[in-house]
């Protein structure tokens, strides 16, 4: 049995930021962090999670547990760890012959270490009260009471291994549920080892959340990513995006540079083009909005950054003839262009109606033709232009109130270099993450079937967010004048155009395809 112990609800700081959610539903690479956690488990093996009696457990989550035969445990809310320990493996109504692999809800290791009855031990920089392993043979676990010394920062990581958990359970019981106290009886009856992991990660506190966080991100970045707790470089040979973002945090006005990480500068040679940004220890809102629970009114505080982010870009207008992105280039004909390759692709017509969610049969054409209705026509000064102003680009401090912004566009369709364009864009990109909930698709959090011309979709967090969409709506026509036909116009425009982006996940580009349905069956009620 391996069992995954997430029956407690996250600190404080880390609450303030994520919402009342259990450790191993923090997110970790646009995923929970138990998708990454369910992956140690040996073949074989039955996975278990223990959750607080009272979390409620969206049916998505749920999906996915059940999917990867993960069995799910509530256990009583505030229990002693011991005490939540031996519930959980009571509850689980299993055999108590076989070992028992225990990982802290909070933990996460790059790979399990071998061996039977161990503790996983680690180093740490910081002082929290960590467990640590002594020489006292009697109290062979205690805790470090924020008290590490020089010689002694290897402390238990949060994972463990028993090869008889009856008498795990008995030592615990004997020891009146407290967990460190049943681990060294356990110790003095069978033997426990300590068994170094280098690879430990931990997201049990809001510091080592981030640094854990960046240290995953730095496994995973491709050649072309370099990450430091300092420092982010990206490069390329012979890529005009790298410099196009480059150059605009290279020429972006000193007043709007709060909004961004500190640049570093760049670096030019034959093999490459590399430029360099501070490293924010701060989470992105496609992460938020789609794995933290926080209320509307924090998330109206989020959103008045982003918009006063716009509002401020507006004060800086394109000088006579600069290169500008135009709005009719970066919708009506890049929208055609890229909806005809899809139908060509997938052998379909724009003529062609299809049925969405059993409601009136509507076809490609239809979505265009409507939504050119309310796409912005009234010509606009072109100013300091983001150009990709959507979540997975904006990052945000708790602590400060404000909001960080990275990857712009930088590019006009022609290559062309430019800060500039029109920020309706940029409120468009914003409302791609907000309106057209493009992270949860991202995130996988769907369901869509396409049979024939039939559509079935479903789209996780649609209930979630109503309050924050209306907020977002009224902040927007009360500052710029949009409304919500014009936004949903822009995001009907941006799903089409994106399709043939995805050709290489078809799950998702179906998925995509049928929220530009979605969100014109939107359209649609808004216009009576």
């Amino acid at each position: 049995m391996f069992l995954i112990m997430s029956a407690a609800y996250v600190g404080q700081e880390l609450e303030s930021e994520f919402g009342k959610i259990p450790p191993s539903f923090l997110p970790l690479g646009n995923r929970r962090l138990f998708q990454h956690q369910v992956k140690l488990a040996p073949e074989n093996v039955e996975v278990i999670i223990s959750i607080p009696e009272s979390y409620k457990l969206s049916s998505i989550d749920l999906k996915w547990l059940e999917g990867n035969t993960v069995k799910i445990v509530r256990t009583p809310d505030n229990l002693s760890l011991g005490a939540s320990l031996v519930a959980a493996i009571n509850l689980t109504e299993r055999s108590l012959d076989t070992p028992l692999h225990v990982l802290f809800g909070d933990t996460l290791l790059t790979s399990l270490p071998t061996g039977d009855d161990i503790v996983g031990i680690s180093e740490v920089q910081d002082s929290y009260n960590w467990a640590v392993v002594t020489d006292d043979d009697m109290h062979w676990l205690e805790n470090s009471e924020n008290n590490l010394n020089a010689d002694t920062n290897n402390v238990v990581n949060g994972y463990f291994k028993f090869s008889q958990p009856r008498q795990l359970i008995k030592s615990i019981t004997q020891s009146h549920w407290n967990f460190l106290g049943g681990l060294n009886r356990y110790h003095k009856e069978l033997g426990l080892t300590a068994v170094k992991t280098e690879s430990w990660l931990d997201f049990g506190h809001v510091n080592t959340y981030y640094r854990s966080k960046a240290a995953f991100t730095t496994q995973r970045a491709f050649n072309e990513l370099i990450i430091t707790p300092e420092w982010i470089e990206k490069s390329s040979y012979k890529n005009q995006k790298i410099r196009a973002e480059a150059n605009w945090f290279d020429t972006l006005p000193p007043r709007l540079r709060g909004y961004i990480p500190q640049y570093l500068g760049s670096s030019n040679t034959p093999e490459r083009f590399s430029y360099r940004l501070e490293y924010l220890h701060h989470t992105a809102l496609n992460e938020l909005y789609v794995f933290a629970e926080i209320p509307t009114i924090i998330w109206k505080k989020i959103l008045g950054g982003c918009i006063d982010f716009i509002d401020e870009c507006i004060d800086f207008r394109a000088p006579d003839g600069a290169t500008v992105n135009k709005l009719s280039e970066l919708f009506g004909v890049k929208t055609k262009q890229r909806l005809a390759e899809y139908c060509e692709s997938q052998g379909i017509t724009l003529n062609q109606k299809w049925v969405f969610n059993d409601q009136e049969p509507v076809s490609l054409a239809e979505l265009v033709s409507s939504c050119e209705l309310y796409l912005p026509s009234e010509q606009q000064k072109e100013t300091v232009l983001h150009g990709d102003f959507c979540f997975s680009n904006i990052l945000y401090d708790f602590r400060t109130g404000r909001v960080k912004t990275i990857d712009p566009r930088g590019l006009t369709p022609d290559n062309e270099l430019t800060i500039y364009g029109d920020t309706r864009y940029d409120l468009a990109k914003l409302s791609h993450s907000v309106l057209g909930m493009y992270d949860w698709i991202i995130a996988g959090y769907y369901n869509v079937d396409i049979n024939g011309e039939k559509i079935a979709f479903d789209l996780a967090g649609t209930r979630q967010h109503k309050e924050t969409q209306q907020a977002f709506v009224e902040i927007v026509e009360k500052r710029f004048g949009l409304t919500a036909l014009s936004l949903y116009a822009m995001q009907i425009q941006l799903f089409l155009s994106m399709l043939p982006l995805h050709a290489d996940e078809p799950q998702r580009q179906q998925a995509l395809f049928a929220n530009a349905f979605r969100l014109y069956e939107i359209l649609k009620r808004l216009e009576k």
